[in-house]
């Protein structure tokens, strides 16, 4: 078995990870249907998007989860800006 069958049985390998520094993403914010594009800078399966807004500003989009409980605003990704 080679390398692409692996990932391709495990659903990774198809459409990239999305996450990744430098992609242009869309969130939405759960709380008020808010669409905001951002630039990725990093992810992180607990605390969600560190990400550059459109003025160049680097903010944190948290993703609803335990770790933080009294978030007031939690986000999900939508798509790749521009698909």
């Amino acid at each position: 078995m080679n390398f692409t069958q692996v990932l391709g049985d495990h659903g990774l390998g198809k459409t990239g990870m999305v996450y990744r520094r430098g992609h242009q993403i869309v969130l939405e914010n759960e709380r008020t249907g808010e669409h905001v594009a951002v630039k990725v800078v990093m992810h992180d399966d607990r605390q969600g998007w560190l990400a550059e807004n459109g003025e160049g500003d680097w903010q944190w989009y948290r993703i609803n989860n335990e770790y933080w409980p009294n978030e007031k605003d939690y986000w999900r990704y939508i798509k790749k800006v521009g698909t």
